[in-house]
């Protein structure tokens, strides 16, 4: 028997992201200049990004057919979709901000995307799992990955409560 990815599973890529938490990653990274939500959904993002354009397949307007350069995209991307997302996304930003499990961007194929484009991650900023979102174990980020950037990664975490803090409990709660 051969083990490989179950790529017959149904998912549901249609998680809205709490305004709280849209809010909070809009006011961490700030973009500025033309700035694209490409899964506008209810608009949580698109909210706290005044004159931001959208897309949002629902509604007809597909970010896979959208054309113009901007300067950053900011969005919650399908998970089963983030390559796709991503490949796209570099032909039209110099900065965009995925909100998905850490995981995802870890991949080789999505690694060498990023830098055959000429992109690199620039943060790793953690955040909540939100209720909503479907429970997986794996822990939540908003990940920053810039087209020419040089420097180090940076890791923040803008959690509710913070993973040190969340550590730190647990481990007065165990002794």
């Amino acid at each position: 028997m051969k083990y490989q990815p179950n790529r017959d599973y149904d998912s549901n890529d249609v998680v809205m992201t709490p305004p709280h938490l849209a809010k909070r990653i809009v006011d961490h990274f700030k973009p500025t200049g033309r700035v694209l939500e490409p899964c506008r959904g209810v608009g949580n993002f698109h909210r706290y990004m005044p004159g931001a354009d959208w897309c949002e397949i629902s509604e007809g307007v597909d970010f896979f057919e959208y054309q113009k350069r901007v300067d950053w995209i900011v969005t919650n991307p399908p998970w089963s979709q983030i390559r796709p997302f991503l490949q796209h996304g570099m032909k039209l930003a110099d900065n965009i901000v995925f909100l998905m499990t850490v995981n995802h961007v870890w991949t080789k194929a999505r690694i060498r995307d990023i830098y055959s484009n000429g992109f690199a991650i620039k943060e790793i900023c953690l955040v909540e799992m939100p209720a909503e979102f479907p429970q997986s174990g794996f822990q939540l980020g908003a990940i920053h990955i810039a087209r020419a950037w040089k420097g180090d990664m940076k890791y923040s975490d803008i959690s509710e409560i913070p993973v040190k803090t969340r550590t730190k409990r647990a481990r007065e709660y165990a002794s």
